[in-house]
């Protein structure tokens, strides 16, 4: 039988035959990821279950501050979205494993469910996520895909890029694309943009209320669509990093 770390040897010297280099995403990574998906929702089902004035100012604080603390182990995704348009982005610069795709993306998911439970057990309430008075189902997924194709574009040409590389600002370019597009469409669809967030809000108003799943394909296709987006306007836009030397085109850091 062949050991995993034979495997795994195997595995990165074909890799880096190819020219590629390969990122090890250590477990420290998967929690950092836990801990800044778990604030994200707990703050945003906080201050939607209290009716907080100007909550999408706490939005982009909390997501802030998380992605300067933990930005440098894991990247600061804490979004699904996020993470699909950072692998889709990929090709041709680093391959991201897609076995640490698959473990991000579950870990941002458990982490939005505790997320929206403990907010619903802590404010004794709960909300769903659906399109304000005024407003269809097509407008809230218009506005989804739209200002998720923004964030996740922000943060992939201030996080991934060679030309970016070691700036001091990304948190701050990630954290107010989350506060301009809360206060933009937070009228319109609830501003989600997370599909880690919208599993967790109708996991909790399910256990509370019996609802909050019949929308749950807007909040969940609506931002993995507008990834796509994304990733293929940032390989428009950022064609030099795919021109670059396997080895000079660089993504941030996980901690190997």
């Amino acid at each position: 039988a062949i050991s995993i770390h034979s495997w795994h040897s195997r595995l990165s010297r074909r890799v880096s035959a190819m020219g590629i280099p390969m990122k090890e995403v250590k477990f420290e990574a998967f929690v950092s990821e836990f801990i800044g998906t778990f604030f994200l929702v707990l703050t945003v089902g906080l201050n939607a279950i209290q009716g907080t004035p100007l909550a999408a100012v706490s939005f982009g604080a909390i997501l802030m501050a998380m992605i300067f603390s933990t930005g440098a182990v894991s990247g600061g995704h804490f979004n699904p979205a996020v993470t699909i348009g950072v692998f889709l982005s990929g090709f041709g610069r680093q391959e991201l494993r897609k076995v640490d795709v698959c473990g991000y993306i579950l870990t941002q998911c458990c982490a939005g469910i505790l997320g929206g439970i403990t907010s619903a057990s802590i404010a004794a309430g709960t909300f769903a996520l659906r399109p304000a008075v005024g407003y269809g189902y097509l407008d809230a997924l218009v506005v989804e895909v739209f200002f998720t194709a923004a964030l996740v574009f922000v943060m992939l040409s201030v996080q991934t890029t060679r030309m970016e590389s070691g700036n001091e600002f990304f948190g701050l370019a990630v954290g107010f694309t989350v506060m301009a597009s809360s206060f933009a469409v937070g009228g319109v669809s609830g501003c989600s943009l997370n599909p880690a967030l919208a599993i967790g809000v109708s996991a909790s108003n399910w256990l509370h209320a019996g609802g909050g799943y019949p929308l749950f394909s807007i909040y969940f296709c609506g931002p993995v669509l507008g990834a796509c987006i994304a990733a293929g306007l940032f390989r428009i836009v950022r064609r030099l990093e795919f021109q670059l030397p396997p080895h000079m085109a660089t993504v941030p850091d996980v901690q190997a």
